[in-house]
């Protein structure tokens, strides 16, 4: 199998500041990658980056960015024009549990613009760069929820749904310019999302995995070639065995129960 080294020498990882983005960024360097480490704290990626470059000898550089504003990826692709690009790691994207008619339209769009368009844009500028250049490939971080849309997370599951449908695509139509795609849909993984979205830790069905583990195995799916990849084995289980209007009923309850949650939390000021 092709080590992940390969599609050096430099990758691009949004979302870095924590969680699946973080540990991307880890494992990439361990791996002899240099890294782009791309998210809106400055502070969080210079450190992330300094600790990198000591650890693993590797070099890197951080744009401090908000790919939640129109313009955004267009800032982080001119901010990588100097390099040789070989990976992406498309992985910036958030969620707002509630009703959809009780959001902020803007604050839709604007979920909008961080969940589907910034990926469109990273996705079409890095794959003309890779087909360029014979050889690259790409990340993409959906949700378990894009199979089939979640109730109290409408909007934001329709976008990580787009990136699904986009991702498993060019999985096949990239493969003749030497791009490989792979599409993950995460489900119940160890992150700080967990809490911001108002999840109850002991209601969750199955234990959350471990951060790390679930990014060793989404880049074993990734080198093995496959479109897509559900992290965790039980998680798997799940899903080929639980019917379709179960778990949208199921985890509509569960964002539920979490804006519910949120609301409390904002009412006490915690």
């Amino acid at each position: 199998m092709i080590q992940i080294s390969a599609y050096g020498p430099w990758a691009v990882v949004t979302g870095a500041s924590s969680g699946i983005g973080e540990a991307f960024a880890h494992q990439l360097a361990a791996a002899g990658l240099n890294v782009v480490l791309a998210a809106r704290s400055a502070d969080k990626l210079e450190s992330l980056g300094a600790a990198l470059a000591v650890r693993h000898g590797i070099s890197y550089r951080t744009v401090a960015v908000d790919l939640s504003l129109p313009d955004a990826a267009t800032h982080l692709v001119e901010a990588t024009a100097g390099l040789d690009v070989g990976l992406l790691v498309s992985n910036a994207g958030t969620g707002a549990p509630g009703r959809f008619l009780d959001q902020e339209i803007t604050d839709l769009r604007r979920r909008l613009t961080l969940n589907a368009g910034s990926h469109l844009e990273l996705i079409h500028a890095f794959g003309r760069r890779f087909a360029a250049r014979g050889r690259g490939g790409m990340v993409l971080m959906s949700a378990l929820g894009a199979a089939h849309g979640i109730p109290n997370m409408a909007q934001d599951s329709a976008a990580k749904g787009y990136l699904l449908h986009l991702g498993e695509t060019l999985h096949h139509e990239l493969a003749h310019d030497g791009v490989a795609v792979t599409v993950v849909m995460p489900g119940n993984v160890d992150t700080p999302i967990i809490d911001t979205l108002g999840f109850a830790r002991k209601d969750l069905p199955v234990r959350p995995q471990p951060v790390e583990k679930a990014v060793r195995e989404m880049i074993t799916a990734f080198l093995k070639g496959r479109a897509t990849h559900v992290p965790g084995r039980m998680m798997r289980v799940m899903v080929r065995l639980m019917p379709r209007s179960q778990s949208i009923r199921m985890n509509g309850r569960m964002l539920g129960n979490a804006a519910r949650n949120l609301a409390e939390r904002e009412r006490i000021g915690a």
